[in-house]
């Protein structure tokens, strides 16, 4: 099967990092959440290298893999893209093995899921050594704009030439409207404010209907909606399993066990303190993010104009997971490679987000939904600065304004449109 190229056709960064993975590998995996453009991936990765393409959606393509995955998975030409792979379940995990083990051909298969299912430690122990993996996230504010989304190599390389960028100049108003847009392309391009929300309330009855119940049989089902709902309430925020057990009114015990289910799906994303030992005072707990602030947004009804008000109370949080979002769709192919955490002490010293590279160098990012900016808000940076010495690349804070500042050594506060405005 050919697939049509959507149009309008929005470049994805995840494209050539597809092609140069296929190029290595016999079978890369092609993982995110539902709606966030696989498909539309895939057919732009068919037209450049051709191949067969089958998506288990279709009930004809899933009883033929369910009822003979050897034979699924042979005779088609190469590459072969098999789309929402994780319905076909472990045995066409198995089937692709084998037929990847009888030929070491790079750039054999493209196995693309809405679940983490092909991550599960059984599964990828399989694969191991066959398979690379790629992130494909809803779409990044650059790859909308058609600008570089460069930040995290430039505060890592180039941190005090910050200051000295022209990133895009937004309104609070107007950084508000990007945030409750999101990144999934099918909100991006909603005629309507209306449009977009009912595609986020309808994204969000279907992964909780659908795609949880596919992957268990939960004895709470019917509460799954509004423990997302929860979740979007909560986002931005340190994991608390006993208060959310205690709001959700489940069993904190069977709510662990549902909450890995929901990140399954890429409902939400967990952000891991970090404290490199150097206080024993860390907290440990994970940040939990949802995975895209637009539909965070809709679950909790709110829209751009309530959150630009200076009373949303919710306008923090919604920012913080617009930006966690950013960074982590960035991660996915800067020249920095680089983890992202949060870090917080108990005597009250925190930093939103912390990246760490690979050599140890460490940028600090502090989101704040306020235009102006003062020296109260750099603490929690200071205080890492200082505790890291050398290691410490940049603090910055991101902010709704709309000049970048300095305020000290390696230290930079700028509009949150320099994430992908501010050219590499």
């Amino acid at each position: 099967m050919r697939l049509e190229l959507p149009d309008p056709l929005i470049e994805r960064r995840a494209l050539s990092l597809l092609q140069r993975r296929l190029a290595a590998a016999r079978v890369v995996v092609l993982n995110g959440p539902r709606q966030s453009g696989k498909t539309a991936l895939l057919a732009v990765l068919q037209r450049a290298l051709g191949g067969t393409y089958l998506s288990l959606d279709s009930a004809t393509e899933l009883a033929s893999a369910r009822s003979d995955p050897m034979g699924f998975v042979t005779g088609y030409a190469e590459p072969l893209l098999i789309d929402e792979v994780q319905r076909g379940g472990e045995l066409l995990t198995l089937a692709v093995k084998l037929e990847a083990d009888r030929s070491p051909r790079r750039g054999r298969f493209v196995l693309a899921g809405s679940t983490r299912f092909l991550t599960e430690p059984r599964i990828a122990e399989s694969l191991a050594g066959r398979v690379r993996f790629v992130d494909l996230w809803p779409l990044s504010q650059g790859e909308i704009d058609g600008t570089s989304d460069g930040f995290i190599d430039v505060a890592f390389d180039a941190p005090t030439s910050l200051v000295a960028r022209d990133p895009a100049i937004l309104s609070r108003a107007e950084v508000f409207e990007r945030v409750c847009r999101g990144g999934f392309p099918e909100a991006v391009l909603a005629r309507t404010a209306r449009d977009r929300t009912e595609f986020l309330v309808d994204y969000a009855r279907t992964v909780t209907q659908r795609d949880v119940t596919e992957l268990a049989d939960l004895e709470h089902a019917a509460r799954l909606r509004d423990m997302l709902r929860l979740l979007a309430a909560r986002t931005a925020t340190e994991l608390n399993l006993a208060d959310l057990a205690r709001d959700v009114a489940i069993p904190a015990p069977t709510l662990r066990r549902y909450l890995p289910l929901f990140e399954t799906i890429y409902a939400h994303h967990l952000v891991p303190a970090w404290s490199r030992n150097l206080t024993a005072k860390a907290v440990r707990r994970p940040k939990l993010h949802l995975i895209d602030s637009g539909l965070a947004a809709a679950l909790l009804g709110v829209d751009a104009a309530a959150l630009a008000r200076p009373t949303a109370t919710v306008a923090g949080q919604l920012l913080e997971t617009f930006v966690a979002g950013e960074i982590s769709r960035q991660l996915t192919w800067s020249n920095t490679a680089a983890a992202l955490h949060h870090w917080r002490d108990r005597d009250g010293a925190e930093v939103d987000l912390v990246l760490e590279s690979a050599d140890g160098r460490v940028v600090g990012i502090e989101v704040k939904a306020a235009v102006d900016v003062h020296e109260r808000d750099f603490a929690g940076l200071r205080r890492l600065r200082d505790r890291l010495g050398p290691q410490f690349s940049a603090g910055v804070l991101l902010h709704c304004g709309t000049r970048p500042r300095s305020f000290g050594p390696s230290l930079v506060a700028c509009p949150v449109s320099m994430l992908w405005s501010g050219g590499r």
